[in-house]
């Protein structure tokens, strides 16, 4: 008898385990079919905090790149900006980031010589501090000049430096007048090298102008026999000019 008893418990038991959990099983996934199925409410910022969050600086991680207003300033900001990398890159200290300034610098100086049109001998050159320097070819009228009698009375004082200038003029005016150049003031020796066609007349012109150039600018001291020697090799040039007209 008891143990009918026991058994009636037992199965009593099991289908109460069996029924219990099943239904809190089924009711969750009513629950969860629901949820899946309900609609979605779209929640939207409000419009004015998001102008605020644009509008501040804390939150803007792009550095605007302001537009150069001429050739000139987008070169050096672009010369400036790879420098700047090129140092930096390299965990510049404050040698290099000196060093960085210093070469932009001459960066734009060399530029703006060459923008200009400068000769490098006339902004190097030496400059003897003893001789008086009458003459600029960039700005003289060597047709409004008697050169004849100023180069008479430089030979006399002994004055070779300022004589062969004088004869670089003469060999300008002559180069005019048989119409090889086209003589302007504001020109460089160099400017009228490139308009000599003929290549005969055109290379002793250039070798007249290192010599001219190496005397005048670089500041050289000519003797009574080096400038007889650059008088004789200009007296040549003047021959052949006459031959080429």
């Amino acid at each position: 008898m008891q143990a009918s008893i026991k058994t009636v418990l037992s199965l009593f038991l099991c289908f109460s385990l069996f029924f219990g959990n099943g239904r809190p099983s089924y009711a969750r996934q009513q629950d969860s079919a629901a949820a899946a199925t309900a609609p979605i409410k779209l929640r939207m910022p409000d419009q004015k905090k998001l102008e605020a969050l644009k509008n501040d600086s804390d939150f803007n991680y792009f550095e605007e790149v302001k537009t150069d207003n001429t050739r000139w300033q987008g070169f050096l900001y672009k010369v400036k900006q790879w420098l700047k990398d090129f140092f930096y890159q390299r965990q510049a200290s404050g040698f290099w980031e000196f060093l960085m300034y210093v070469a932009l610098v001459g960066v734009i100086g060399f530029v703006i010589i060459k923008m200009l049109k400068m000769d490098m001998r006339m902004l190097f050159g030496k400059k003897s501090s003893s001789v008086e320097i009458p003459y600029d070819i960039v700005e003289e009228n060597i047709h409004e000049l008697d050169l004849e009698s100023l180069l008479e009375n430089a030979i006399t004082q002994h004055e070779y430096r300022k004589a062969t200038r004088l004869l670089y003029l003469q060999s300008l005016k002559k180069l005019t007048e048989a119409e090889l150049i086209n003589w302007k003031p504001g020109k460089t020796n160099r400017s009228y090298i490139s308009e000599v066609k003929q290549p005969v007349v055109r290379h002793e012109f250039e070798q007249l102008t290192n010599m001219f150039e190496y005397v005048w600018y670089g500041g050289a001291t000519l003797g009574d026999s080096l400038f007889a020697e650059a008088h004789k090799k200009f007296g040549q040039f003047h021959i052949l000019l006459k031959e080429h007209k």
